[in-house]
């Protein structure tokens, strides 16, 4: 071992102590390296521990429980981060435009009754919006179906053209022959079933819409949930609206 000197030829005594119990330390580790971390071990558990093997245990896992908990937390967080009504019960319905004030399709007003919607039951309905352009086939879409199970939203694929897919022209999956007249309710409210859509004003208030064979044509993975919708509609490359749709589903 060799200790430098300063200046002045002298070394204070905790400095000298110190020195060789380093030195001592280090020639311990080389001789017997079991030993040094049977007696390192030693060391943590009494001055942190206060000597208990419990402790020990007790800490490691306070710190375990928090870790995982954080990591939960961050999932949660993470899977809804696109609905800060993600964490209550069920997802209330609501929508929001994704688009532009210049888009031609403009939805001023949509509300839905009862919440969640009950699939074999009447729904009642509010809606006010505005089309701004004639629109003829094709009409082109892309749209994003998420569920939620647990804290995650999960993607679900397209099957039978629903879910998330993309619709070269929504004009053809209207099930209606050129001749066939609308069905009920849109006579009732004046609202176009198919293509082509004229410009103007659609409003529907207070409207009660029947609904109980709709159960029999969803597919298996529509069950009782929560559910986001992203839709964005084209017509010749240019968009004509784009809404995102929070909807919860019972049966």
């Amino acid at each position: 071992m060799k200790i430098q000197f300063g200046e002045k030829g002298d070394v204070s005594w905790d400095v000298l102590l110190e020195a060789l119990e380093r030195e001592n330390q280090h020639q311990e580790k080389q001789q017997h390296p079991q030993d040094y971390k049977r007696s390192c071990v030693r060391s943590v558990q009494h001055k942190c521990c206060g000597g208990s093997w419990l402790s020990i245990v007790f800490i490691i896992t306070v710190v375990t429980i928090s870790q995982a908990s954080l990591i939960l937390y961050l999932i949660s967080t993470s899977g809804a981060l696109y609905t800060p009504v993600g964490h209550l019960r069920h997802v209330h319905f609501s929508w929001s435009n994704c688009g532009d004030v210049s888009d031609p399709v403009q939805l001023k007003q949509l509300q839905v009754q009862p919440d969640p919607l009950l699939i074999k039951r009447n729904i009642s309905l509010n809606l006010n919006s505005f089309l701004t352009v004639d629109v003829d086939a094709p009409i082109s879409a892309i749209v994003k179906v998420e569920r939620r199970i647990g804290w995650l939203w999960v993607k679900l694929p397209c099957l039978d053209e629903l879910g998330s897919c993309h619709y070269e022209d929504l004009c053809k999956l209207v099930p209606l022959s050129p001749t066939e007249p609308c069905p009920d309710p849109f006579p009732r409210f004046k609202l176009p079933c198919r293509c082509p859509l004229s410009k103007g004003h659609y409003s529907v208030q207070d409207g009660v819409f029947s609904i109980p064979g709709i159960a029999d044509i969803l597919p298996a993975w529509l069950v009782s949930g929560d559910y986001y919708i992203h839709g964005t509609a084209y017509k010749d490359g240019r968009r004509l609206g784009c809404y995102t749709l929070y909807i919860s589903v019972s049966y």
